[in-house]
């Protein structure tokens, strides 16, 4: 009998063992599967920031989170190097280079040389702003949006690493007889907490 005891005991701990490093293996998986941009990128390699691209071509919109993505990384990923949105920009025109959408196999082999950089980060940007009622007294108001960025390589020319990113933020809205007695945001403070909102969740892919 305390022979099959042992025997069973001996087995309970090797399906144990074979478990436990299961898991870890499984977690070392994920870590790797979802490790940050920093283990793709070369370090010390400049980053270029191009103007993202909103629906509305004369908005800065698209600019600011370009700023909001900057500032980001700058604070939390150290050592990095940032070619910054408004020396981009000043560089694409200078170069007669289009400021939105995702430039051509010349022009981005043209912004590595003028620039110095090995990568460059681009994306279009949309926003909507909408009003949900619930009752005569109160409702929220949202400002959505969502970024499609990308990392490109100007080495090889190639996008190596693409995400699309969705957020809100939104404000309630106090009524009296139908009437507008509190609001806490206007549009343009909603739109500015968005921006604030996608540019810190981009930024976070990079750490």
């Amino acid at each position: 009998m305390k022979k099959y005891f042992l025997t069973t005991k001996i087995i309970f701990l090797m399906l144990a063992s074979i478990s436990l490093t299961s898991c870890s293996v499984s977690n070392v998986n994920k870590r790797d599967f979802s490790s940050s941009l920093s283990s793709i990128i070369k370090p010390g390699e400049p980053i270029a920031i191009m103007p993202f691209e909103s629906e509305n071509a004369l908005s800065n919109l698209g600019g600011l989170i370009s700023d909001e993505v900057t500032a980001n990384l700058l604070e939390n990923v150290p050592n990095i190097k940032i070619v910054p949105t408004s020396v981009t920009r000043s560089f694409l025109l200078t170069a007669n280079i289009p400021v939105n959408g995702i430039p051509d196999f010349h022009s981005i082999h043209s912004i590595k040389e003028g620039l110095k950089c090995r990568y460059l980060l681009t994306g279009n940007f949309y926003s909507s702003i909408g009003v949900i009622q619930y009752t005569s007294t109160y409702s929220n108001r949202i400002a959505s949006g969502s970024v499609t960025v990308r990392l490109i390589d100007c080495d090889s020319v190639t996008v190596i690493w693409a995400k699309h990113i969705q957020d809100s933020y939104q404000t309630t809205d106090y009524y009296s007889n139908g009437v507008l007695q509190t609001s806490y945001y206007t549009e343009g403070q909603l739109t500015q907490e968005l921006i604030r909102r996608l540019g810190q969740s981009i930024a976070e892919y990079f750490y």
